[in-house]
Order: structure tokens, then C-alpha cells, then sequence
């Protein structure tokens, strides 16, 4: 695991440095920076970084400046102030804990294990992930067997007679002699598959909305497609979907 410090004054950062060493020694410190501007700066460095500790009230720019500015993450952060009042709009951020200067050893560890963790979880997701963004799945065309990648797929449509049609992100569509409950347990292991109502399976890596009110509606990038979500199964999906994203 990779750590990196902002903080305008030196001595906090010396303070995090020398908890980190002494109580967590295989997280590797990669760097620290008196403002934003440098981690802002640096696309490398945000892919580089797991864990980023972060102060608040800075010369020019915030520590919230330089969360509003990331459209995305993939690290986590602690908020390390001296201001105990702006703990509400810390978690507004998705921040994984805050703490307090002057900071107490054990509340320290504690923001440090939960980081830890919620880090670990992601990156098993993104190796299982990995692995099964290479599964295949056999289809016929033309006669000829073909193996399509699962994560190109956007959606399967159950037909009637037990059959099922596969649609590509590519644009390309396969009809298999195979129901969609048959495709449902054959996909059951790959989990960003899932189905979402008695005639359709999506993949969530395709999503680019979700209505949740009245019976509820999943729109794909792929022909703008649009799902219907039965009253029942409306909730369950939605958290299906919540799920997956919480570690993207």
C-alpha cells in the first residue's frame, strides 16, 4: 500500500510519517507535499497513491478544492485538521475517516485499519474483476463456434421458444438456442452480469443511468436500452448495482 501526505505544515507531516513507520510499516510513504497543486498536477501520482492524508484549511487551495477537482479516485482519504467542524462535509466527500490534530495514536490506527481494509476489499474485487473480464462465453454463427469476451457483451434478451440473444457493446448480436435462464447460470460466476427482470440479464459495466422512483428503470450506453425493474425486484437490483460500483 501507497500513502501520500498533504499538509502545509511540516511538522504534521513529520507527525503522520513517523505513525505510519512505527505502527504500520508496510505501507510505503511515496512522497508529501506542503499544498495540493503537486498531487493535483500529477495523474501518475493520484494512480500511484492508495491512501492519501490530507489537511483542510491550506494557502491557496483546500483540502476540498483538491477533492472538488478529481472527477474520480481510486484512493482513499483521511482528513487530517485541527477543525472538528467540518466533519459533515468531510463524509459529503466519501472520505474514509477524519481525524483530529493534535492527533491521538489510537484514533490514528483506527482511521488507518479502515483504510486498509476498504483498500484490500477493492483490490481483490479489481483481481477477480480482471480474471473474469477474460471469461468467454460460446456462441454460433454461421456455423462456426465463436468465443465472445463477457465483458464485451451489454445485454441478453430471453426469446421466445428458449431462446436467447446476446447484444455487443461492438454492435454485433448472436441468437442462441439456449434460454435465458440456461445463460443466467452459465454467467452466474461473472459478476458483473446480473438479471434484472424475467427477460433480461445486463452487464453493470454498461450502465450510465438508474431511475429509482415509480417502477424504476437501468438505461445501458449500448442502443440506449432501457430496462424495466418489476416493483419487486426493484430494490434488490438497485443494490445489486450500488454494490458493485462502491469498489469502481
Amino acid at each position: 500500500m501507497k500513502a501520500f501526505i498533504i499538509d502545509d505544515e511540516h511538522a504534521n507531516r513529520e507527525v503522520i510519517q513517523i505513525m505510519l513507520r512505527k505502527y504500520f510499516p508496510g505501507i510505503e510513504i511515496i512522497g508529501e507535499a506542503d499544498n495540493p497543486k503537486t498531487f493535483l498536477n500529477s495523474p501518475s501520482l493520484q494512480q500511484s497513491t492508495d491512501l492519501l492524508f490530507l489537511d483542510i484549511l491550506m494557502p491557496e487551495k483546500t483540502g476540498f478544492d483538491l477533492l472538488n477537482q478529481l472527477s474520480s479516485r481510486s484512493f482513499e482519504v483521511i482528513l487530517v485538521t485541527g477543525f472538528e467542524e467540518f466533519a459533515l462535509q468531510a463524509f459529503e466527500h466519501s472520505v474514509i475517516d477524519y481525524v483530529l490534530k493534535p492527533i491521538d495514536k489510537d484514533r490514528f490506527c483506527s482511521a488507518v485499519e479502515k483504510a486498509e481494509k476498504r483498500i484490500s476489499e477493492r483490490k481483490l474485487v479489481q483481481s477477480v474483476k480482471t480474471q473474469l473480464d477474460q471469461a468467454k462465453i460460446a456462441v454460433i454463427k454461421n456455423n462456426k463456434t465463436i468465443y465472445i469476451e463477457a465483458s464485451g457483451i451489454a445485454y441478453m434478451v430471453g426469446e421466445s421458444g428458449g431462446y436467447t440473444t446476446i447484444f455487443c457493446k461492438n454492435g454485433e448480436s448472436y441468437l442462441l438456442s439456449k434460454s435465458l435462464s440456461a445463460m443466467e447460470n452459465e454467467s452466474s460466476e461473472i459478476p458483473f452480469l446480473i438479471r434484472v427482470n424475467q427477460s433480461v440479464i445486463i452487464n453493470m459495466e454498461d450502465i450510465v443511468s438508474a431511475d429509482k422512483g415509480g417502477s424504476g428503470y437501468v438505461g445501458l450506453r449500448t442502443n440506449q436500452f432501457e430496462v424495466f425493474l418489476p416493483r419487486r425486484k426493484k430494490r434488490e437490483v438497485l443494490q445489486q448495482i450500488e454494490a458493485y460500483w462502491k469498489f469502481r
